[in-house]
């Protein structure tokens, strides 16, 4: 169950208890009209319209057909781009979305979770940087609803996980101006009984028009995904079955799950549920672009940090058949588009003034997030289509570091999850920034040394190739190898990298190996590592931040030069061609 103040707008405040919803009717917007397009009012140019449908590729409407666009991103930690602000960032979603309005002015907009957290600056802002700029996506800077724009949460939005955090995400969703969805959620009552986090627009799923169509849309969060104290995550396919009942009581033509969770348990969701379940999924947790289908059933993902984002043509022909046909990947980079004036504004307020703090509480002169730290020779790859893939050359330096950490203790063996690891861009040869370093290490990183078994040791390298491609508990690794085969799934060949090559691991042989304390930390979720466990542990050292730090002061000026080694070996090309369809069918 979850308890929810229905929204302001078109209905009265009032308590719903989700689990009694299936026979209820949540508030939608399709009472007063949706307020007017942020820049352009009611009417729409025809040639701008077909400028943009030619730009972007976008699927045509049937002739005599209802139709409308939605724009979905998800998993996106920073409010400005990638790439000293080539890629990514806000100010081009608020540019894409104005210019699909000139091509569906009632263009829905949904983001599939992880905003709040990690980032640099939420380190010090707790997410207020992010919601702020979300606010502006409609392109108003004032107090009144987004009516056509929804957000689920995601794993992230729990990363303070203490029953007192209830009030920093309780906040964020308060000061937020469009819709949050969450139909298997339930948040603890506080003392006065009411739930610790609550708002008028926070529901479990909402109906707008859009396009002349009724479109339901609800939230999922996966469960296992979350250890909070003040939050309860409910069944994912039964809340998914009830809500799409719900919506289609309400008058849903089309009904959208925004999800995050795994591709493996939307195939599922999609798969069992059939019709008593969404016509689409758009969905995030994964970070690289993704599409999958389920019969005439979609399940779409973009790339993470608005690298790229999914646009869908919904559409009911006058025989009333429903058609959903996503546009091609479409890349946010460079000028196409080209940022909005006014997000980059305030993205660069927020920059600005979270330097001067960072600085200044650090003791030091401002402008030092720039400063030097040392240097690269080669490419440092920690884009995360790549980290989150691949063996890369980032990975390969951080976990050799790490293995020499514990060398004198006869460490063997290293490893750790990409998702540690969030800089999600390259470093190119030359200098190393601070800010670099700060934005590779979102999260504290102590390293442990385990004593395991051969055994063990391929049930992580099994973990480590589960969800491919674009999952945080993809390994980087040290002092061992595998071969990688995508299409089974598996992991094999497992060997230890020794100075006279590489030897087979017997399952009983002990090993040392290294890792981070999250892999080892019940109280965390261990990114599903739970082979591994704080009784294995024999030593223990400090933060791998810390480490890096010092080894790049030590190499000074003649820099580092990590390259890729063929540590993670694969059975064929692997990279996914862009745009790639695949089945939900057979899919586990």
């Amino acid at each position: 169950m979850i308890s929810i103040r229905l929204p302001a707008l078109g209905c009265r405040r009032a308590w719903l208890v989700a689990a009694l919803a299936a026979g209820m009717t949540a508030c939608t917007s399709t009472g007063p009209a949706p307020r007017p397009l942020s820049d352009q009012g009611t009417g729409v140019d025809p040639g701008a319209a077909s400028s943009v449908a030619k730009k972007y590729q976008l699927p045509p409407a049937p002739r005599g057909a209802r139709s409308t666009l939605v724009l979905a991103i998800n998993d996106v930690y920073r409010i400005a781009g990638l790439e000293n602000g080539a890629a990514g960032g806000l100010a081009r979603v608020r540019t894409l979305r104005r210019e699909l309005e000139t091509e569906a002015p009632e263009l829905l907009v949904v983001h599939a979770g992880d905003a709040i957290y990690p980032s640099f600056m939420s380190r010090t802002y707790d997410g207020e940087q992010m919601i702020d700029v979300l606010n502006l996506l409609d392109g108003r800077d004032d107090d009144s609803l987004d009516e056509r724009m929804f957000l689920t949460f995601g794993n992230h939005e729990f990363d303070k996980s203490d029953l007192e955090d209830a009030a920093i995400v309780d906040q964020r969703v308060e000061q937020s101006r469009f819709r949050w969805l969450a139909a298997n959620l339930e948040f603890k009552a506080g003392a006065d009984g009411e739930p610790l986090v609550a708002a008028p627009h926070l529901v479990p799923w909402s109906v707008v028009e859009s396009g002349g169509i009724q479109v339901g849309i609800f939230g999922l969060l996966g469960p296992g995904l979350v250890d909070a104290e003040y939050v309860e995550i409910g069944d994912y396919a039964a809340a998914a079955r009830r809500a799409t009942a719900a919506l289609r009581r309400q008058g849903a033509e089309v009904v959208i799950g925004l999800t995050h969770h795994f591709v493996e348990e939307d195939c599922a969701l999609l798969t069992a549920l059939g019709d008593e379940g969404p016509d689409l999924i758009l969905g995030g947790h994964e970070h690289a672009e993704q599409r999958w289908r389920a019969g005439e059933r979609w399940l779409l993902k973009a790339d993470a940090d608005a690298r790229s984002a999914t646009v869908v043509r919904i559409s009911i022909d006058q025989a009333d058949r429903l058609s959903i046909e996503p546009a091609p990947r479409i890349e946010l980079a460079g000028d196409s588009p080209a940022g909005d004036p006014q997000v980059e504004q305030r993205v660069r307020r927020w920059q600005r003034d979270h330097d001067e703090s960072y600085c200044a509480s650090h003791n030091q002169a401002p402008g030092c997030l720039s400063d030097s730290v040392g240097a690269t020779r080669t490419v440092l790859v920690a884009e995360e289509t790549q980290i989150r893939a691949y063996e890369t050359s980032l990975g390969n330096w951080l976990t050799d570091l790490m293995l020499a950490a514990f060398r004198d203790q006869g460490a063997q063996v290293a490893f750790i999850n990409s998702g540690a690891l969030r800089l999600n861009q390259d470093v190119v040869p030359g200098p190393i920034s601070l800010a670099d370093m700060e934005g590779i290490f979102q999260y504290p990183s102590p390293l442990r040394l385990l004593r395991i078994d051969g055994a063990t040791l391929q049930k992580v390298a099994d973990r480590a190739v589960e969800q491919w491609p674009g999952s945080g508990h993809w390994l980087q690794i040290a002092g061992f190898t595998f071969l990688h085969d995508p299409q089974a799934a598996s992991a094999t060949e497992l060997a230890l990298l020794t100075p006279d090559g590489p030897r087979p691991v017997e399952a009983d042989e002990q090993i040392l190996a290294v890792t981070v304390d999250y892999l080892v930390n019940p109280k965390r979720d261990q990114d599903g590592y739970t082979m591994l466990s704080e009784e294995q542990v024999v030593a223990q050292t400090g933060d791998l931040k810390r480490i890096a730090l010092a080894a790049l002061a030590a190499v000074g000026e003649r820099g580092i030069a990590p390259e890729v080694e063929g540590r993670i070996r694969s059975v064929a090309a692997t990279d996914l061609a862009s745009g790639e369809v695949r089945s939900c069918a057979g899919v586990e």
